[in-house]
């Protein structure tokens, strides 16, 4: 996987030279249509979202691409797949490829689940016999029951996925490409696609996949490649890369940029009574500025900005924390400690500040998100003011990779050693 032509093309199943996308941006549609039928122009700039990129990914390997949003990363997939052809350069892939790219691209949205199997199988070239065998493993994966008989038009966004990655996987390629799809699908259906990516990985399958989930990228793949600008930056090891993507993105305090680590609340479930509502969820620094990517041991805050629209007893503010696959972390609250926080009553118009702070942010590398909890602790059993499922997702990075797992843990090492031939024992021991 380097710039300099491979030495043995037989083995690789992705080979690109020099590839280039360039797209022309009209400041008007008409414009558009004028330049279609060359009445003057062009008109408009270019805009290259993809320029001079060299990649030879070997067959068999499993590579993660990630970037900033707008980076290129689709484009990249697109053109390896066929779907876009390059302005510049050549791709070549080996094999057949099945692709999970764009949310329900390729169905046919008065098909039924089970006719667009049918069609997505013919179109890979296989036979009516060949579609009959595999049509129940890709029903049974995709878990769609009686709704594969329906039209797709009638599909949510995570039935889409279900019915999409099922094809695309059920189908024997040589080639997967996926792009950030998965992250539509709840948790199950998350790993069990996960779980198939490893055993096709195993089975020797070449996977391509774009995506904002560090630690899976980090996970899954032997090769990441960091995409900025259109361009290709740094690839190697998914640490380095990883690490240096996460730096970028701390450097820059670009929020905007971890796509899937703000999903936006709307995507979640929000219930309660509403006398008061958490406005805002800030997640602050060591720098005290907000952001969404902090390092291990740094001073970490959590602070919630509320607003009460009428009178409330004893509301109590909590806040759960999770891994991205939905390990349950952590959960406080200002109630439940030595030194209870009690605020009483609270009158319509109130507004206010809850921080939870941790002097040194015990958590490692990864990605995580919060559920933050109002509830009124007046009654006998406490009652939701304002639940807010996954309300803000962040990432951690640790410089020191010195443990791994969740949490970084004080701990102390002792090693003591009986040598024969020695009278004294020799002793080492390490603090953390």
């Amino acid at each position: 996987m380097t710039q300099e032509a491979s030495k043995n093309p037989e083995l690789m199943a992705i080979h690109a030279r020099d590839l280039g996308k360039v797209y022309r941006i009209q400041d008007k549609p008409i414009h558009r249509l004028l330049d279609a039928l060359k009445l003057g122009g062009p008109r408009g700039r270019e805009f290259w979202a993809l320029k001079g990129v060299y990649l030879d990914i070997p067959k068999g390997s499993t590579v993660g691409i990630i970037g900033e949003n707008g980076a290129g990363k689709s484009t990249l997939l697109k053109l390896i797949s066929g779907v876009s052809k390059p302005t510049t350069g050549e791709v070549s892939v080996r094999g057949r490829v099945t692709s999970l790219i764009e949310l329900g691209a390729g169905f046919h949205p008065e098909f039924s689940g089970r006719e667009n199997i049918g069609l997505a199988c013919s179109i890979l070239g296989m036979s009516p016999e060949e579609i009959d065998e595999l049509t129940p493993n890709i029903i049974e994966f995709s878990e769609l029951g009686d709704f594969i008989d329906r039209p797709v038009k009638t599909y949510s966004s995570g039935m889409y996925v279900r019915l999409g990655f099922a094809v695309a996987t059920c189908v024997n390629p040589d080639v997967l490409l996926v792009d950030e799809a998965l992250s539509v699908g709840d948790e199950h259906f998350r790993g069990k696609c996960l779980n198939r990516l490893n055993d096709f990985r195993d089975s020797g399958g070449t996977t391509v996949f774009v995506s904002h989930d560090i630690g899976s990228v980090k996970t899954m793949c032997q090769h990441v490649i960091l995409i900025d600008a259109g361009e290709v930056i740094e690839q190697g090891s998914p640490e380095r890369v990883s690490d240096e993507y996460l730096k970028r993105v701390k450097a820059r305090g670009n929020e905007r940029q971890m796509s899937m680590l703000q999903r936006g609340s709307a995507e979640y479930p929000r219930w309660g009574t509403g006398e008061m509502e958490v406005e805002e969820v800030l997640l602050l620094g060591g720098d005290g500025q907000p952001g969404l990517a902090f390092e291990t041991g740094e001073h970490f805050i959590v602070r919630l900005r509320y607003r009460a629209h009428k009178d409330c007893n004893q509301p109590v503010f909590g806040l759960g924390l999770y891994r991205s696959d939905g390990t349950y972390v952590n959960g406080s609250n200002h109630q439940w400690r030595n030194e209870p926080i009690d605020l009483g009553e609270v009158k319509a118009g109130e507004t206010g500040e809850v921080d939870m702070a941790m002097g040194a942010l015990p958590l490692l590398e990864g990605q995580y998100y919060l559920t933050t909890f109002l509830y009124d602790h007046s009654k006998a059993a406490p009652t939701a003011i304002d639940h807010r499922e996954h309300v803000v997702t962040f990432q951690v990075l640790d410089p020191s990779h010195h443990q791994h797992g969740i949490l970084r843990l004080p701990t102390a090492w002792a090693v003591r050693r009986n040598i024969p031939g020695e009278e004294a024992v020799r002793g080492h021991e390490s603090g953390s």
